[in-house]
């Protein structure tokens, strides 16, 4: 019988390690690092909340492997690297050897925030269900914050671009199969220095709690006093 379910945060580009990395906007790279290091875990402290039922991977590019921030590099069992630079082969490689393991699977981008431990229950409970199944996190600006599903197509899975993954595009190839298709929004990807300027913006509202601890914020602020020049 499989196991219940199972969360990945995948990182679609190399993360820390400082010759490789590709800085974030106008940041340097130790402060691209330090943005990076803050969205994954914030995760991992939402993930460790959730019920053991739950396994997590943390999936990454093999250069990062030497680069893994401490609170990261030991949870061992739960670290996934791929030496493939191409993101499509990526995902080939986790569907061959994790997805047939659960009944359901959510893959969340590691540059994304706003995804709290309720939504990630509620994405579960959707995909509770005897019928083939995807449940979509979408972003108000129509990008992929999250995908879970309760059926592996290889087909389907297989030939998506995490590159360049968008709403539309994702539900173009999703119809093309006879899924079920449950669409959670207003989440966050941060991708650019409006990101930035926007995550600001949401983390100021008492209600970003529920996806980003005290602790969690403070990680964040000290990027933004950093950068406050942007945020004006």
């Amino acid at each position: 019988m499989k196991l219940n379910s199972s969360i990945y945060l995948v990182s679609r580009s190399i993360q820390f390690n400082p010759a490789e990395i590709t800085n974030f906007g106008t940041f340097n790279s130790l402060h691209s690092m330090q943005l990076n290091s803050a969205l994954i875990l914030n995760y991992e402290e939402i993930f460790s909340g959730l019920l053991n039922s739950k396994a997590v991977y943390y999936c990454f590019k093999d250069k990062d492997r030497e680069y893994l921030p401490e609170e990261l590099s030991k949870l061992t069992d739960g670290l996934i690297f791929s030496e493939d630079s191409e993101n499509q082969k990526f995902l080939g490689t986790i569907f061959e050897k994790f997805f047939p393991l659960y009944a359901k699977n959510l893959i969340i981008f590691s540059n994304s925030t706003g995804i709290s431990a309720e939504d990630i229950h509620k994405a579960f409970n959707l995909l509770s269900v005897d019928d083939d199944a995807v449940v979509i996190g979408k972003t108000n600006n129509y990008k992929i914050a999250f995908i879970g599903f309760n059926s592996a197509n290889q087909d389907f899975f297989l030939n998506l671009d995490l590159t360049n993954l968008n709403y539309d595009n994702l539900l173009f190839k999703i119809n093309q199969h006879d899924i079920f298709v449950h669409v959670l929004g207003n989440y966050m990807l941060i991708e650019n220095i409006d990101d930035f300027k926007n995550l600001y913006s949401e983390l100021s509202k008492k209600e970003s709690l529920a996806y980003c601890s005290h602790k969690m914020h403070e990680r964040f602020t000290n990027l933004f006093i950093e950068y406050k020049e942007l945020l004006k």
